[in-house]
């Protein structure tokens, strides 16, 4: 899958917020990307109508992501995905935008369908980047092993587009590998606290989307009056949720730039620029520094 690939967005209102169509070369699915409002004006789609895997998006009231993942099979009444969807409009619990998962054929049956609303639940899960609404593990269904290599394939192209869509729901913030140490290189930042007279430990890997702070990182406790106020926020909430347990991060925690990374690891500013440092302790500016003298 690390070959390049080329995607086809349709956007069928003519807006880039309005409702879109997926599709891919040599792949036999279709996404759709709808706004909760335009479900109505999508009633008379033939291929929403088909069975299919269905994600719905929306934040909860403490901002953070959420998604519901689920499957719908063609009723009795000729109905399919979409009707399921529309189901969902009655429920407290709210969505706005919903990525509809099916296939040019039509040839997802009720087996298809619960493998693999099962195999997304479980990979959004292990990811963590969306809190997934769902309460119970969907039942995988029985698949010969021909028919899940299949389904293998169709999920690795729905990962995928998923992502070109905005959602990396099933994209980790980090290779699990890096987060052994096994693979890519790490920032560690160790500094000892006037305000707990502890020496902090903690690790971060730089991304294409910034700097992620790794868990397992020690997080000083205490605020001081310099933490921005959208940090101090962040780390109540973190610690509230357990997310931050015994001074110990349990979760990957994503930042736009390394200062950040490391005010909020130390609870007040810093500059995070000369505090994270590699294994031979060069920090990141020295390495910027470097890569802009050997660019010229």
């Amino acid at each position: 899958m690390s070959t390049s690939k080329n995607f086809n967005l349709f956007l069928m209102d003519g807006e880039v917020t309005g409702r879109i169509k997926c599709t891919l070369s040599n792949w036999t699915g279709l996404a759709f990307k709808i706004p909760r409002p335009a479900l109505d004006r999508c009633k008379d789609r033939g291929d929403l109508k088909q069975s299919g895997v269905y994600f719905l998006f929306g934040k909860n009231d403490r901002g953070e992501e959420e998604v519901y993942i689920g499957q719908a099979g063609i009723r009795k009444n000729g109905e399919g995905i979409l009707y399921r969807v529309s189901e969902h409009l009655k429920d407290q619990n709210y969505f706005s935008e919903v990525v509809m998962l099916t296939t040019q054929n039509n040839s997802f049956g009720p087996t298809e369908i619960s493998y693999l609303e099962n195999k997304f639940t479980l990979l959004a899960r292990e990811n963590d980047r969306y809190i997934v609404r769902n309460s119970n593990e969907p039942n995988i269904g029985n698949v010969t092993e021909e028919k899940e290599s299949e389904l293998i394939e169709f999920i690795e192209y729905s990962k995928i587009v998923l992502g070109v869509l905005g959602y990396k729901i099933f994209i980790p913030l980090v290779n699990p590998l890096v987060e052994n140490n096994i693979d890519g290189e790490l920032f560690y930042l160790k500094r000892k606290s006037k305000k707990s007279n502890q020496e902090i430990h903690a690790m971060c890997k730089q991304t294409s989307e910034g700097f992620v702070v790794l868990k397992g990182s020690m997080i000083e406790m205490i605020d001081s009056d310099s933490l921005p106020k959208s940090l101090q926020a962040l780390r109540e909430q973190l610690m509230l949720t357990g997310e931050i347990s015994n001074g110990i991060l349990q979760k990957n925690q994503l930042f736009a730039s390394p200062s950040y990374a490391s005010n909020f690891v130390l609870g007040m500013a810093s500059n995070g620029r000369i505090d994270w440092k590699n294994k031979n302790g060069i920090t990141l500016k020295m390495l910027d520094e470097i890569e802009a003298e050997n660019s010229k």
